[in-house]
């Protein structure tokens, strides 16, 4: 759920848009300009209906009385045009002074009118037996201010104005049977250190806030009583808007850039950066003035110099929360267990830890540790070869991330397109490219391009460091070889509580499927399956830490595998190559041979492998857009399922059953049974390499080569 752009209209008039407005009943929006024109704008298409020009001067103010189906337009030629729905002028009033602003209070029926020194009010009259749509033989008048009255707001019978002598001011209004009375409640001669040119007043359920706005460039936060709870700033230069989007529950701030600031009052804090709307689509040149929320919230409207009309729209597809990082990302894991924690990985060795805040959905906390290869000591098969590449070549650096893209020419027949070869990486780079999480032990397992496996763990639930003779293939660091690290790399003094105890060593080459399988009623420890570009199947007794099997028996020269899936239904497991083949196999930890039980396959590489818990079934998909849904023993395909792209990664939705794909930039969403597309979500700038879903918070998580996390409203059957 987004706020997304949706229209950019270029405005060609000779002079600047001074007013932003919505008439309820036309459905349009509605510019201003200083010379007294006003347009009306399809918001659908961005086609102007009608332009006119009642006034004489600046057009100052749009107030749209929806109950009455009217708009008011304010000027400072001192006139207050009333427009019908029709879009033609159904009242015209003189006042004799300029209006600033204008809003209506509908608990005492009255249109309020600021102007320079003085608060008028004047009582509706909907049926013109006064002559006007107001009363003017009725007038309220205050004189508090001293200067301009520029910014009006309204709550129940309290009326809140603020203007260019810095003062806020709450008024109380009374109502008699003979007349309606106006008095100064609350003055705050000094809310700001510059004239205050905007208020909003934003009413949640349980809170109600008033934001005051300034050219001093900060932002006030008041309680309705006008108590100062807190002041943002100061922004980049004078506030020139304030609206509440209350489909996504933020405060827009402009403040003379081309992107607003993005405030959330229940946690009080700045969120820009977790929010998608304003993400690849800078605009650049422009210099965002005006906003303006519709009362439904599904759009906002601005208008930025030079001479552009920007619409929003709210959509339920958009993505909820956007986390940037600095390198493209390769895997996305979580735990279950509360508070909900995310692990992403990066292509330069980087993992991340994300922990959502408390006080707000928005917010999320970072945490990240890098790898030194450097300091850890090597065991296993090949422990001797990375001992050497280690000491000499394995130095952390961050590399460009084309280099893990497809590769556009020359990569060998039979290997996925989604990696270079091995040889085209830089020997430096150490690149995270798959990470899972098992509750059951509370451990991390992130799989590396140089071969390794690491396990992550919580402190509280480390033991002793265990003697070099743990088990074959290895490795736990010793005390001092952590403070190596964490001296070496100041970030990872972040990481508190959370560390990499050992380093699994048993491949050659990128691990690129990994698995975790065991643990039930008969087999009652927990293991690791992983396999990668070196063609090999390795079995790690995870709960030891060691290597339990090398299966020799693996059928075929089918070049790199690529990925895996367990069924513990079935204790079964099912990898799949390069070359499209799957193969599924018997589970047994303590058989030192495998037993094949089906072959599958695609005609292209087959990327991603899921069992699908609710259907007992594996499914599949390829380079070449399949997505495929295997029988519960993998004898027949039951269901073929065509993307319009490549398949990247794949997940199932653990509410619905429905088939969650990453195809390229996109996620798309595919009913189980009907096989029909129902969701998709667009928003990530290149390939989603991991793709989660979880169902705790009831969203899609996404990972992509763009460097973000994404996050996704996940698919409701109600949706349809």
């Amino acid at each position: 759920m987004a706020m997304q752009q949706y229209l950019r209209v270029r405005e060609h008039h000779r002079h600047p848009i001074t007013a932003l407005g919505y008439h309820a009943a036309r459905r349009e929006c509605l510019t201003g300009f200083e010379d007294g024109v006003i347009k009306w704008w399809d918001m659908e298409n961005g086609r102007m209906s009608l332009c006119t020009k009642e006034h004489a001067g600046r057009v100052t103010q749009f107030l749209s009385w929806v109950q009455a189906r009217l708009l008011f337009s304010a000027s400072n030629d001192s006139s207050v045009i009333v427009w019908a729905p029709g879009g033609t002028v159904l009242d015209r009033i003189q006042l004799g002074y300029p209006i600033f602003t204008l809003a209506i209070s509908l608990a005492r029926h009255l249109l309020l009118c600021g102007s320079k020194g003085r608060l008028v009010a004047f009582p509706l009259d909907e049926r013109r037996e006064s002559g006007h749509i107001v009363n003017l033989s009725e007038t309220l008048l205050d004189q508090t201010h001293t200067d301009i009255v520029s910014c009006i707001a309204c709550l129940d019978s309290h009326i809140y104005t603020a203007g260019y002598d810095k003062r806020l001011l709450i008024f109380d209004t009374y109502q008699s049977p003979s007349r309606t009375g106006l008095t100064t409640k609350h003055c705050i001669s000094r809310a700001h250190s510059a004239a205050i040119t905007h208020l909003l007043l934003v009413r949640q359920q349980e809170t109600t806030r008033v934001l005051s706005g300034s050219f001093d460039q900060t932002v006030g936060i008041w309680s309705q009583d006008g108590q100062l709870i807190h002041r943002l700033g100061p922004f980049t230069g004078n506030i020139t808007a304030l609206c509440y989007v209350a489909t996504v529950g933020t405060v827009w701030i402009a403040s003379g850039t081309s992107q607003p600031t993005l405030y959330e009052l229940q946690s009080g804090e700045i969120v820009s950066q977790f929010i998608s709307t304003f993400r690849g689509q800078q605009m650049e040149g422009l210099v965002l003035q005006q906003l303006l929320s519709l009362p439904d919230s599904r759009y906002v409207i601005g208008s930025a110099k030079p001479q552009q009309m920007v619409v929003w729209r709210y959509s339920e597809l958009g993505c909820l929360i956007v986390l940037p990082c600095k390198h493209p990302l390769e895997c996305i894991a979580y735990a279950k267990k509360e508070p909900v924690l995310l692990f992403s990985g990066d292509s330069s060795g980087m993992l991340q830890k994300w922990e959502r805040s408390y006080i707000s959905p928005f917010i999320y906390s970072m945490e990240s540790f890098h790898i030194s290869e450097t300091h850890l000591e090597r065991r296993g098969p090949f422990a001797q070869q990375k001992e050497k590449s280690s000491k000499e070549e394995l130095r952390p650096r961050p590399h460009s991330p084309q280099k893990w893209r497809k590769a556009s020419s020359g990569h060998q027949s039979g290997y996925s397109p989604f990696w270079t070869t091995a040889k085209d990486t830089p020997k430096e780079s150490i690149g995270f490219m798959r990470a899972l999480f098992s509750e059951e032990l509370d451990i991390l397992v992130v799989s590396a391009t140089n071969g390794n496996i690491y396990l992550w763990e919580f402190e509280s639930f480390i033991t002793s460091i265990k003697s070099p003779d743990q088990g074959q293939g290895s490795r736990t660091p010793g005390p001092a070889d952590a403070q190596d690290e964490m001296a070496q790399d100041p970030s990872s003094k972040c990481i508190a509580g959370f560390a990499c105890k050992t380093v699994l060593c048993g491949h050659t080459g990128m691990v690129t499927a990994l698995t975790l399988a065991g643990r039930d009623s008969i087999i009652h420890s927990s293991y690791l399956l992983s396999g990668g570009w070196d063609g090999r199947l390795c079995l790690w007794d995870l709960q030891n830490r060691s290597l339990q099997n090398e299966f020799s028996n693996v059928l075929g020269n089918n070049g790199p595998i690529l990925d895996m899936t367990y069924s513990p239904k079935r204790r079964e497991f099912a990898l799949s190559y390069s070359t499209g083949r799957i193969f599924i196999y018997a589970f047994n930890p303590h058989c030192a041979s495998l037993v094949v039980l089906a072959e599958l396959g695609h005609q292209a590489s087959v990327v991603a492998l899921a069992w699908h818990p609710l259907e007992d079934k594996w499914v599949s998909g390829s380079e070449d857009g399949s997505i495929q849904l295997w029988s519960e023993d993998g004898g027949c395909c039951m269901k073929n399922l065509r993307a319009p792209r490549g398949i990247t990664c794949l997940c199932i939705d653990q509410a619905n059953g429905c088939i969650v794909a990453g195809v390229h930039d996109t996620i798309r969403v595919y009913d189980l049974h009907s096989g029909v597309q129902v969701q998709s979500h667009t928003g990530h700038q290149d390939s989603i390499k991991g793709l989660i879903h979880v169902p705790e918070i009831e969203q899609y998580v996404s990972v992509s080569l763009d460097g973000t996390v994404c996050m996704w409203k996940a698919y409701h059957q109600t949706n349809r």
